[in-house]
């Protein structure tokens, strides 16, 4: 008896003795981690990207990301209702990762029902090169949707978040595009402008009359987000806060001219913002210190839903948002471009005023996909086809006799709103 009982605590020591060197290694392990962040800080001060590969991909690095963050990203960031079993996708094989962003104005509080997504991008990311390339979806877009009673319908794109949430807006996209989105990231105004401060705001040039905008929009913006900013009271190459740069975003009723010259009317200009504040923030992300990064890291996942007011939300889960900060640090974005290529806005009077009507829902996405995955041959779906010959027989508007659909010469109307007045 007194045998086996001497075993057992030998046994027991054994086990502490093995814990205990197993926690002396990992302190070391994060000690000579930081020791090597440190130094690289002071001798690389622009090695931010082989800083961040160390802390993602060495198993030290991940466990003091994982005891910083992790907690209070499941708790505050995280969606986990969400059923990825009720997306229904198209099979488009490896080698892409496609993830949709949305923006939403919540005007009530609400976050995650109830409202619109002003905003709908897809992000598509090679996961050999870790190129990029960005796609705004005009949110006014005539599209296939599913209502809440589960009946089909077409609306405007951005009602589809509305009806059916995450889901239902996922399920638009892969639907009516062919696509295999099954991951998002949703972010509101006080968000976006929070993100951008972090960062340390944007440089962007601007017109006399974006910077009237800009003035004129943030009256409202203050009130929505409850941040503050000055009136923007000069154009040219200025610096915008990030809740200057949120108004700008919102701009629809100045035209926007783009680098290649190409000029942008009403929404188009809109979602053509969109994406250049997008660009910069990628930029400023890309350059910015450990300070700011870290900065970042604590605005989007220990100061989400402090007292109720939430953000941001996502259904990509830590190790994914692991592996993607290291594929950020090193990506190239390639090209943005706004969807559908070629369109059609009926003008006040005529059926679907206020809408986007796709034109040749068939040739759209096939070029979208040519965009997206230029290595892989795609032939339209079933359900693709099905949408595209509805939509030509319920509005009449068919494909371009030419491929060449001039967005700077088209106007797009949309719905008037009291938000605009």
């Amino acid at each position: 008896m007194a045998t086996s009982t001497s075993k057992a605590e030998r046994l027991k020591r054994k086990k502490r003795k093995k814990r205990r060197r197993i926690a002396l290694l990992t302190i070391e392990a994060i000690v000579l981690l930081l020791v090597i962040v440190c130094v690289s800080i002071y001798l690389m001060p622009n090695s931010k990207s082989f800083i961040v590969k160390i802390f993602t991909k060495c198993p030290a690095g991940q466990s003091l990301l994982k005891s910083l963050y992790k907690d209070d990203y499941d708790k505050n960031v995280l969606d986990t209702t969400t059923d990825k079993d009720k997306i229904k996708t198209v099979d488009l094989g490896d080698g892409y990762t496609n993830i949709a962003l949305f923006g939403i104005d919540p005007r009530d509080g609400e976050f995650e029902n109830g409202t619109h997504t002003d905003t709908i991008m897809i992000v598509s990311i090679n996961n050999k090169t870790h190129d990029v390339n960005l796609v705004s979806v005009y949110r006014d877009s005539l599209l296939r949707m599913t209502t809440s009673d589960g009946d089909i319908d077409y609306e405007k794109a951005n009602s589809a978040f509305f009806r059916n949430g995450v889901e239902g807006a996922l399920n638009m996209l892969n639907n009516n595009f062919d696509l295999d989105i099954t991951e998002y990231a949703l972010v509101n105004f006080q968000g976006l402008a929070k993100i951008i401060d972090a960062l340390g705001g944007v440089d962007i040039t601007i017109t006399d009359e974006e910077a009237f905008y800009i003035s004129g929009y943030l009256t409202e913006t203050r009130i929505i987000t409850g941040m503050d900013a000055p009136d923007v009271e000069e154009s040219g190459n200025v610096h915008l806060s990030g809740l200057q740069a949120t108004a700008y975003c919102r701009i629809r009723y100045s035209p926007f001219t783009a680098a290649d010259g190409t000029v942008y009317h009403n929404d188009y200009g809109r979602t053509a913002r969109q994406r250049l504040i997008l660009t910069k923030i990628l930029e400023k992300a890309q350059s910015a210190g450990v300070n700011q990064l870290l900065k970042v890291a604590d605005t989007i996942i220990k100061e989400n839903d402090i007292n109720g007011s939430k953000i941001l939300s996502t259904n990509i889960p830590w190790n994914r948002i692991v592996d993607l900060l290291t594929v950020a640090v090193d990506c190239n974005l390639k090209d943005t471009v706004g969807f559908p290529y070629d369109t059609y806005t009926p003008e006040r009077g005529e059926a679907y005023y206020g809408y986007v009507v796709p034109m040749g829902l068939e040739q759209n996405v096939i070029r979208l996909h040519q965009f997206l995955f230029p290595d892989k041959s795609y032939t339209p779906s079933r359900m693709v086809t099905k949408i595209n010959d509805y939509l030509i027989d319920e509005t009449g508007v068919y494909p371009p006799t030419n491929n060449s659909n001039d967005n700077s010469t088209c106007l797009l109307y949309t719905s008037p709103s009291p938000r605009d007045s």
